[in-house]
This record gives structure tokens, sequence and C-alpha cells, in this order.
């Protein structure tokens, strides 16, 4: 019971701020006809005008979008000289090579071999470098 009680206490202490979230939260006066007065809920909040219960109503965000399609072969784009861009347009026009051919041409081109060094900077700790 006492862990209930607790509990309960608790869930009533935490809602009592919740008050401070309305706008224009206002006092209400048991006098009829009397001027509102400000300063509602058990924490304050002053209000002067209106009798708003609720936070003020904002239209909704409306966002654009926008479709794009293009290729599934698409690469990003990079500078390249007019000759560059020439030959490389030339390469892409020309018939495609046969797998035994793309396999030769491959085992013919030279492989770019990675070369690992270790130094050493100014603390002694040893650092890789590959080159």
């Amino acid at each position: 019971m006492k862990k209930f009680l607790g509990v309960a206490a608790i869930i009533f202490l935490a809602a009592i701020p919740a008050h401070a979230q309305r706008a224009g939260s206002m006092g209400v006066s048991t006098v009829p006809g009397a001027a509102p007065s400000p300063g509602g809920g058990a924490v304050g909040g002053a209000s002067v005008g209106g009798s708003s219960t609720h936070l003020p109503a904002y239209a909704r965000a409306t966002f654009s979008m926008a479709e794009v399609k293009g290729e599934d072969s698409f690469l990003p784009s990079s500078f390249m000289t007019f000759e560059q861009a020439v030959a490389e347009g030339i390469a892409e026009s020309a018939p495609a090579k046969s797998l035994a051919q793309a396999a030769a041409d491959n085992q013919a081109a030279m492989k770019a071999k990675s070369r690992v060094e270790f130094v050493q900077d100014h603390s002694g700790n040893v650092i890789p470098i590959t080159r």
C-alpha cells in the first residue's frame, strides 16, 4: 500500500508543472462579472487577455519533394580536359570486348603494388606508411 501511495504521489507531483504548459492559464474568479485575474495554476503563469486554455494553433509544416530520375549507370562527374573527354567518349562508343580479350588485357596490365614502410616519430612510436 505504501508503494502505491508513493507512486501516486510521484505522479501527482510530476503533473503539477504540466499546468504551466497551457497558454493563457487564467485564475478563476469567484465573483461574477469580475475581470479575470492573472496567475492560474499551482505554479503560476500570467495572461492578461483572452481565456485560451490550449496552446496556440499553428499551421502544419509543408515540405516540398522533388523526384529525380536517371540511368542506373550514373557516375558522379569529375573535371577532365577536352582531350581526355573525347578519348573517353571514343572508348565508350567502341564495340564491347569479348571475355577472353578482357581477361588478356587484365593480365597484361601493370598492377599497382603497394609498399608499406614503418617510420618512427619523435617519441619513438612506430607509424606504418603505405606508398
